[in-house]
């Protein structure tokens, strides 16, 4: 989405020039995290009376890489809980505080020895306002109960389609339906052509990405490699499903005045995602490296390598 990329590289140039600007993303930031009770990551500190336009004074942390297995293991830090930290600490900053860490990468954060996550490089900091904020809540909560109807109007809501959009169309035409066509059962021919229709039906709809969805999406990508380097035996559903649960029970408050959601009732219910990941329904786990091994397959495929 070349406007959207033109949109962040504009508006992170000039947030980057200015310190200022970026002391006071990194206060905004922790202050999130700490009326979340998110300890699990740490923000350096900016010292406000030497912070200038041009120079940036903040608080010394150390550590090591975050997908150093050896060091993670020397100090009987458990993987799983840095990729759980970043997980729920990035959804949970977004959906309830409108407010997010916008560049995650390998060089803006390091596990300290104590095993929390710091986190550094506040250049893009992704602000949502408030339709915004509880059309990411709407997203979120609807993918993890297969509301397919509530997806879509959700990223409708997050401006990636067109206000006027015919909701029920857009879902029938992408398949997102369960009328998908399983990628693994189609060969090269058919892998470019199903893709092609999909890009061509999208753009029809006037489909875009917004900076924030881009953003949001960026770091997901990001959060996906970490689970790859740290724990790629992960169950993707359990793991789902914990996140879930513990949104309802932390949050349900919330959830039930932005979107209207009665905790009593609610239940996780993976059957759409299964769908998209093109696995039987009936299944009960499925690991990121089962998910990366069909992506291969696909890929190469698609290449005409296989």
């Amino acid at each position: 989405n070349p406007p959207a990329l033109v949109e962040v590289f504009a508006q992170s140039i000039v947030e980057e020039l200015d310190f200022r600007l970026e002391a006071g993303n990194m206060l905004d930031v922790a202050r999130s995290l700490k009326s979340l009770g998110q300890d699990g990551y740490v923000v350096p500190r900016p010292h406000p009376s030497l912070v200038t336009k041009r120079v940036l004074v903040m608080e010394r942390l150390d550590g090591f890489q975050f997908d150093d297995l050896e060091r993670l293991k020397a100090e009987n830090i458990d993987p799983h809980e840095i990729v759980r930290t970043g997980m729920v600490g990035f959804l949970e900053g977004a959906m309830v505080n409108g407010i997010f860490h916008g560049d995650l990468h390998g060089g803006n954060l390091f596990v300290r020895p104590d095993g929390k996550t710091a986190l550094l490089d506040y250049g893009i900091v992704g602000r949502l306002t408030e339709p915004k904020r509880v059309a990411f809540l709407k997203l979120m909560m609807a993918s993890m109960s297969s509301n397919v109807t509530g997806q879509v109007e959700a990223i409708r809501d997050l401006g990636a389609l067109p206000h006027d959009v015919d909701i029920a169309n857009v879902i029938v035409e992408l398949g997102l339906d369960g009328s998908g066509i399983d990628p693994m059962q189609l060969d090269q021919a058919e892998l470019v052509n199903e893709v092609n229709r999909l890009v061509k039906a999208m753009l029809g709809y006037g489909a875009r990405m917004p900076r924030e969805l881009m953003l949001f999406a960026k770091n997901m990508v990001f959060l996906e490699g970490a689970i790859s380097t740290l724990t790629p035996d992960l169950d993707i559903f359990a793991e789902v499903q914990h996140i879930a649960m513990w949104f309802v029970k932390t949050h349900g408050n919330q959830l039930a005045a932005d979107i209207g959601i009665k905790t009593d009732d609610f239940k996780v219910d993976l059957t759409a995602m299964k769908g998209q990941f093109g696995v039987d329904p009936a299944t009960d786990e499925f690991t990121y490296r089962e998910l990366q091994e069909r992506r291969e397959v696909i890929a190469k495929r698609f290449a005409g390598k296989e």
